[in-house]
């Protein structure tokens, strides 16, 4: 799983696996054995690693993580930033890139979530899917999403007063 993000980001970065081992100073098949899971960076290897791709550490090393990519496109966070924590449904530009492995017909347009995390990159989110196998198991997916697959979020907003 690591070896798949770390290919992830480098591909979403538009960097070589020589270009990451010049910045880490490590040789190309270096990278390209993390890449294949045959190995995997030290902790000071993946940190610079996490730093580079501005993700966390726990999100590049935890297998309970999924990261999906999509193009780049600027946002404004501050709106985002005040979500965290909070329930929203989630509009995606690319279902199918977003779910990758889950039913899309499951959906209704939208994706009920909550957020963990937002940066200038990424938005890291929380939701429940039916348990692969199963009809009546849900199980919890943590994911961290490219902000460019966002086309929207839609919160219910209760007046009281």
């Amino acid at each position: 799983m690591l070896g798949e993000k770390l290919v992830t980001l480098r591909k979403k970065y538009g960097y070589s696996q020589q270009e990451i081992a010049d910045m880490l100073s490590v040789t190309r098949q270096t990278i390209s054995n993390w890449e294949c899971g045959q190995g995997a960076p030290s902790l000071d290897k993946a940190s610079e690693l996490a730093r580079i791709y501005k993700v966390s550490l726990d999100d590049l090393v935890k297998n309970d993580v999924e990261i999906t990519v999509g193009e780049k496109k600027e946002k404004d966070l501050h709106v985002l930033k005040k979500l965290i924590g909070k329930r929203c449904c989630l509009d995606c530009r690319d279902w199918d890139l977003m779910l990758a492995d889950e039913a899309a017909s499951d959906l209704s347009g939208a994706l009920e979530v909550r957020i963990l995390d937002v940066n200038e990159e990424w938005i890291k989110i929380e939701y429940e899917r039916r348990k692969e196998g199963t009809i009546f198991q849900k199980e919890t997916v943590v994911k961290l999403v490219d902000l460019s697959l966002i086309a929207g979020l839609r919160t219910e907003v209760t007046a009281v007063w």
